[in-house]
């Protein structure tokens, strides 16, 4: 395993806990600064990973669609100390951030994998948010809600990813090839 894949999976782990911490504390806002901190401090560190931002803005979108229409469903609430919560918070948004920040490096092993994907999904998600329930950053009323939202996310998510790598890939191959242009135009 690279130093890259630990750090990352560090980094992201570590700003996970600082964000539901934060908001089971009563300081909902630590939580979206630590993710914001990691990311840029990663990407200085594995400039490539800039080349995720639409996945990360992607995910952020998703991120906030589902939990909003878990909120508005009453499959999760969030307590008063964990910062405005309706539709949903910016806490929980950066999570979703954090997680697709993760994709392509530590959780690379899901990319483009459906099947696993919604099995991951279907049981991961649900687990963190049980988690943070448990820490006292939310209030879960229907597992069965939280599943079904990480099983129409998760793929959603891959999917994202799978077209913004090939609009990356697509894009580098052009800038490739106007390169090699310019240079045939040199002789």
């Amino acid at each position: 395993m690279s130093r890259t894949v630990i750090v990352n999976f560090v980094a992201f782990q570590a700003a996970w806990f600082i964000a539901v911490l934060g908001a089971a504390w009563g300081y909902p806002w630590i939580g979206p600064f630590a993710v914001v901190a990691w990311i840029a401090a990663f990407w200085v560190w594995h400039p490539s990973a800039r080349d995720d931002v639409v996945l990360l803005v992607g995910a952020g979108l998703i991120g906030f669609a589902v939990d909003s229409v878990s909120v508005l469903a009453g499959v999760i609430s969030f307590p008063q100390a964990a910062g405005p919560g309706f539709p949903t918070t910016i806490w929980m948004i950066a999570l979703w951030i954090n997680f697709a920040a993760s994709i392509r490096h530590s959780l690379n092993w899901i990319r483009g994998r459906y099947a696993l994907g919604l099995l991951f999904g279907g049981i991961g998600g649900p687990l963190a948010y049980l988690a943070g329930e448990k820490m006292g950053a939310l209030v879960i009323y229907s597992p069965f809600g939280v599943v079904l939202a990480w099983i129409v996310a998760m793929p959603l998510i891959l999917l994202l990813e799978q077209t913004s790598d090939r609009s990356l890939s697509r894009q580098a191959a052009s800038t490739e090839r106007y390169s090699w242009d310019k240079d045939e135009e040199k002789l």
